[in-house]
C-alpha cells in the first residue's frame, strides 16, 4: 500500500515539534473543537434539505452569522470559508468600479494587489515610518493619510492594516475620523486582530468598534478555528451589502465546508465563553517573562515599552525576539528554537522570529519559549561576536505607472535577477510568509530590492516569484504597459 503523503508529513512534523507559536489559533488542541474533533464526518454535509445554504441562508447559518454580529458589534457579518483573501478582493471589488482609485497601506497583503489586478483599479500607496533602531515599519502617519487624500479626492477606498504581522497598531479610530471627513470608505484588513474583541482592557481596540467601515479578520489565526476561516463584518450604511453579497457568492466556492463554519461559530462561542480569562492570563506570564528577557538585554518587543518610544499601541499577544545584536539572524533563531527545542514559530525575517500567543495556549507553553530563548541568548553570548542590527529598509519607493493590471497581463519573460533592474516587473516579488509583496506587477525592479532579496535568500527566507535559477518574470515589451 502507497504511503499517504500529506498525512505521513503531518505526522512527521507533528513528532518533530512540541509546541507550536503559530497559527491556527487552536494550537492543534483537540479539546478546543467540541463536538468537531470527535466526528468530522457526521458534521460534513451539503446545501439540502434541512440544512441551509450561505450564499441565501435562512436558517441556522443566518442564526449563526447574527450571533457573530451580535459578539462583535457590526451592523452585519459574514462566514468566509476562502480565509479572508476572499473577504478582502470582496470587499475591495464590491466597493469599486474598473479605473477606480484606491489608496493602500505599501505592507500590505498580497490579496489587496490581487483585488487590484482583477479590478483593474489604480494603487496609490501610503508608506509607514520605518524604525531604524528597531529595524521594523511602525505605523502609519495619520497626518499623511489625510495629505494623500486631500491631493488626490477622486480615491474612492482606502485599505489599512492593523495589527501589522509584528503586531504594529495606528489608531484606527482617528484614521477613520480622517477617512470620512474626505467622504470615502474605511477598509481594515485585522487579520491577525480577531482576538482583540475579547480582551479590550489589555489589546488594542477592535477597528469594527472603532469606526471602521469594512473589517476583514483571519479567524483560524488568532483563535481556535480550522484553518481558512474567517469573517467579515460590515459596520457602518457606508457600504453597500448588496454589492458585498454578490461579490462573495461569485468569489466564494458554491459547495462550502460545513465543519469549517462549525468551526467559525464555535472559535467565536469559545473566546466569548473563555477568551478573556484564558488571555489575561497568558498575557500576564508573556509581559512578565517578556521583561525578564528584556532586563538580560534581549530584544524582546513590549508593549508598554514601545508606546514610550512613540508608537501608537501593540498587540500584547505577538512575540517578536531578536538576537541580532549577537549576530544572529531571525532565520537562525527560528532553526535553533525548532531543531534543539522543537519549537516552532510563525516565521522569521532577517533580524525577528515572530510568534503568536492565543487563548489556547497554557502559561508552560509560554515559560517552554522563554526558557529556551534565555538559554540560547545565554549560550550564544558566549561565543558570537556582537555586532549592529542590519538596517534595510523592505520597502524602497519604487517608481510605478499604477499600471498593474496591464503588467501581470503583459508577454512577460524570464531574466537573472541582476538583469531584471531597471525592467518592469510581471509578477509578484513577495516573501512568504508574511505574504506582502517587495515588488508588484507594474513597479520598476532597483538595485536596493534585488540586494534584498539576495540576502533573505541566503538567509533561507523563501521568496516567492523568484525561481531555483534566481530568475524573476518582467515585462517583454514596454508597449504593452
Amino acid at each position: 500500500m502507497e504511503k499517504r503523503n500529506i498525512i505521513s508529513g503531518i505526522k512527521q512534523y507533528r513528532s518533530e515539534v512540541d509546541t507550536n507559536f503559530h497559527m491556527p489559533g487552536h494550537k492543534g488542541k483537540p479539546e478546543i473543537l467540541g463536538e468537531l474533533e470527535k466526528n468530522l464526518n457526521f458534521f460534513d454535509i451539503t446545501e439540502t434539505l434541512g440544512t441551509d445554504n450561505l450564499h441565501y441562508p435562512t436558517g441556522f447559518l443566518k442564526d449563526a452569522m447574527n450571533y457573530i454580529s451580535k459578539v462583535y458589534g457590526s451592523k452585519k457579518s459574514y462566514m468566509v470559508v476562502n480565509g479572508t483573501s476572499c473577504g478582502i478582493i470582496s470587499s475591495i471589488m464590491a466597493c469599486t468600479n474598473p479605473g477606480d482609485k484606491i489608496l493602500v497601506q505599501r505592507d500590505c497583503h498580497k490579496s489587496v494587489y490581487n483585488a487590484c489586478i482583477l479590478g483593474d483599479l489604480k494603487l496609490f500607496y501610503l508608506y509607514p515610518d520605518f524604525n531604524k533602531k528597531y529595524g521594523l515599519n511602525f505605523s502609519i502617519s495619520l497626518d499623511k493619510l489625510d495629505q494623500m487624500l486631500t491631493d488626490n479626492p477622486d480615491i474612492k477606498l482606502v485599505v489599512l492594516t492593523y495589527p501589522t504581522f509584528y503586531g504594529i497598531c495606528f489608531d484606527v479610530k482617528k484614521a477613520a475620523e480622517i477617512v470620512h471627513k474626505h467622504g470615502k470608505i474605511l477598509m481594515i484588513d485585522e487579520a491577525h486582530g480577531s482576538h482583540l474583541q475579547f480582551c479590550k482592557e489589555l489589546l488594542p481596540p477592535p477597528a469594527e468598534n472603532s469606526g471602521a467601515d469594512i473589517v476583514t479578520q483571519s479567524t483560524h489565526k488568532t483563535m481556535p478555528c480550522l484553518t481558512q476561516g474567517s469573517i467579515l463584518h460590515i459596520c457602518s450604511d457606508r457600504v453597500n451589502i448588496n454589492n458585498i453579497e454578490t461579490m462573495l457568492r461569485m468569489l466564494q466556492t458554491t459547495s462550502p465546508s460545513y465543519i469549517l463554519m462549525a468551526s467559525i461559530e464555535n472559535a467565536v462561542h469559545w473566546m466569548a465563553e473563555h477568551g478573556e480569562e484564558r488571555l489575561k492570563r497568558n498575557i500576564e506570564v508573556f509581559k512578565k517573562r517578556t521583561l525578564e528577557l528584556r532586563n538580560m538585554g534581549i530584544n524582546v518587543l513590549e508593549d508598554d515599552f514601545l508606546i514610550s518610544e512613540g508608537l501608537y499601541d501593540f498587540d500584547a499577544t505577538r512575540a517578536v525576539i531578536s538576537m541580532s545584536e549577537l549576530g544572529i539572524t531571525g532565520t537562525e533563531l527560528q532553526d535553533i528554537l525548532r531543531y534543539k527545542y522543537k519549537i516552532q514559530m510563525e516565521f522569521a525575517d532577517l533580524q525577528y522570529t515572530v510568534g503568536y500567543v492565543t487563548a489556547t495556549d497554557e502559561p508552560e507553553d509560554i515559560d517552554r519559549l522563554f526558557d529556551a530563548v534565555k538559554e540560547i541568548y545565554i549560550e550564544e553570548s558566549k561565543s558570537k561576536e556582537k555586532r549592529g542590527i542590519v538596517q534595510i529598509e523592505a520597502f524602497p519607493k519604487l517608481q510605478h505607472e499604477r499600471k498593474m493590471r496591464k503588467a501581470f497581463y503583459a508577454e512577460n519573460m524570464l531574466l537573472n535577477m541582476d538583469d531584471s533592474i531597471g525592467k518592469t516587473a510581471a509578477e509578484f516579488i513577495i516573501p512568504y510568509p508574511p505574504g506582502i509583496p517587495l515588488v508588484c506587477p507594474g513597479e520598476i525592479i532597483v538595485q536596493d530590492t534585488i540586494d534584498y532579496v539576495k540576502i533573505m535568500l541566503e538567509n533561507g527566507i523563501n521568496v516567492n516569484g523568484v525561481n531555483k535559477n534566481n530568475q524573476v518574470r518582467v515585462v517583454k515589451w514596454k508597449e504593452d504597459l
